[in-house]
């Protein structure tokens, strides 16, 4: 019996992204009416708008360096960091911060594709070695009032893109305030104990973890997620964000 013929899965996808940027049919995702290029990325016009992190990275948080040194002024000032690496797309200020703000707080979820299609090539072409990312984990209210964790989506789309496993390695077993307007201190001791390792994070002993957030300010959220994988016996740690403030 003679079977149909069938359309190579790559080959139909070719077509529906040529089909879909020929009508335009997904827009860029900031203005809606730019050039999205089939897939719903950013238009040229909103993309030269974003403030990405340009020249020598600062290990310490993944920013722009400011000086001569090997980390930048901020890190400089900090304690040492749980991570040996980080990586930064943008800028958390102007239309960066917008960006990340409209993707975090106003139900934008759409956001995370273009994104991580921009953050997948810098963590493939860093030379640091990736065996598999973890998000920081939502307190489950925070994640049913907001119905996504940002930086999930992130980080799954960008793994999936590098052929790396997402691993949900971490859950946030105490809900905690939000930490604007606090130093680095109160942030620390506001998420003293707010993770633990689940057992998924067996997958990650002895592997080259990614921890992926949204955004970096003072870094106090991602030492207590990348310190509670290391005690689980990840690492070594580095840092993926969106933003670096």
């Amino acid at each position: 019996m003679a079977t149909g013929w069938k359309i190579p899965p790559e080959v139909l996808k070719r077509f529906l992204i040529r089909f879909s940027a020929a009508w335009n049919l997904l827009p860029c995702p900031v203005c809606g009416c730019g050039d999205g290029g089939g897939v719903n990325g950013f238009c040229e016009e909103c993309r030269a708008r974003l403030p990405f992190v340009r020249g020598n990275r600062c290990p310490g948080c993944g920013g722009a360096l400011d000086g001569v040194l090997a980390n930048c002024s901020k890190c400089l000032r900090e304690k040492p960091r749980p991570w040996i690496y980080a990586l930064a797309l943008l800028e958390y200020r102007g239309a960066g911060r917008e960006l990340i703000r409209d993707f975090k707080f106003h139900r934008q979820p759409e956001l995370a594709r273009p994104l991580a299609a921009l953050a997948a090539p810098l963590v493939r072409d860093c030379g640091e070695p990736v065996d598999a990312l973890v998000p920081v984990p939502l307190h489950w209210r925070r994640e049913w009032y907001r119905s996504y964790n940002q930086a999930e989506l992130f980080a799954r789309l960008v793994a999936d893109t590098l052929g790396v496993p997402c691993v949900a390695a971490l859950k946030r077993v105490r809900a905690t305030p939000h930490q604007a307007g606090m130093d680095r201190e109160a942030r620390l001791r506001n998420l003293r104990g707010a993770f633990q390792a689940t057992r998924a994070a067996a997958k990650c002993r002895g592997r080259h973890v990614w921890l992926v957030d949204d955004v970096l300010t003072t870094g106090s959220t991602l030492t207590a997620a990348a310190e509670t994988l290391l005690c689980a016996g990840a690492g070594p740690v580095r840092i993926l964000t969106i933003g670096r403030a």
